[in-house]
């Protein structure tokens, strides 16, 4: 479980969290949602340790990790794994060298356990046949779907998707929804889906936390989330629709 107390991130006068409190649980589904600008992708960075908050805490199971060492926290972060919003595949790489890189980073697999792992992801993802393709061979869809099966190669506990679906048709865009929901019925991980999509939001359902300048103003279930009388969850949602 993740779980973050009290938290405030800021950077020089300017906070950009205040007192965040959330716990994102096992095995499920958590989305963040609100406006661009709200804070999502900090509190995502956050989270990943990319950023040091000014005060707080961040439990990765029965770790506290805003105050390890940075080798400490490098352990730590082996147990996560991000899918970008640009989807970040190297250009100089082929499909299969992308998707094999933490494991050639990882040092713990032969060249024939690589090969094994990086077919049977790319199959997951329905790509087996692009090993050898380069990323400015691939639509805006592949290029997500390979970054997908680089997410997953090392069978991460946690996962954090940063705005899946933005930028894609909305063909494209499902299609990456049903993925996701497929990797968490494969792998029951624990996942994090920062949005602002509403299609998206609907379709993933799961738990829901919301952001809004600064501060976490929602958090429930989805049925609980488009039924809720507050009116700021009232004023996103027929923003979105």
């Amino acid at each position: 479980m993740i779980k973050i107390e009290n938290l405030n991130v800021g950077f020089g006068e300017k906070l950009i969290l205040e007192n965040i409190n959330l716990q994102l649980p096992n095995n499920q589904i958590t989305t963040i949602v609100g406006q661009s600008g709200s804070g999502k992708s900090v509190l995502m960075k956050t989270i990943e340790g990319l950023y040091k908050p000014n005060s707080g805490k961040i439990w990765i199971d029965d770790t506290e990790i805003t105050k390890l060492s940075k080798s400490k926290l490098n352990q730590i972060r082996q147990k996560m794994s991000m899918l970008f919003q640009e989807s970040a595949l190297l250009d100089s790489l082929n499909v299969f060298q992308n998707v094999a890189l933490p494991l050639y980073e990882a040092k713990q697999k032969t060249e024939i356990e690589i090969e094994k792992l990086v077919r049977e992801n790319l199959r997951l993802v329905g790509l087996e046949t692009a090993l050898n393709n380069m990323p400015a061979e691939l639509s805006g869809g592949m290029k997500k779907r390979v970054a997908l099966a680089r997410a997953i190669i090392r069978q991460p506990r946690y996962i954090i998707y940063d705005e899946p679906t933005t930028g894609l048709d909305p063909i494209i865009s499902d299609e990456i929804t049903k993925l996701i929901l497929k990797l968490q019925n494969s792998y029951q991980l624990t996942s994090i889906i920062i949005t602002h999509d509403m299609d998206c939001i609907s379709k993933v359902k799961g738990n829901i936390a919301m952001l809004h300048d600064r501060k976490i103003v929602f958090t429930g279930k989805y049925d609980e989330f488009i039924n809720s009388n507050k009116p700021i969850v009232r004023k996103f949602l027929q923003k979105e629709e």
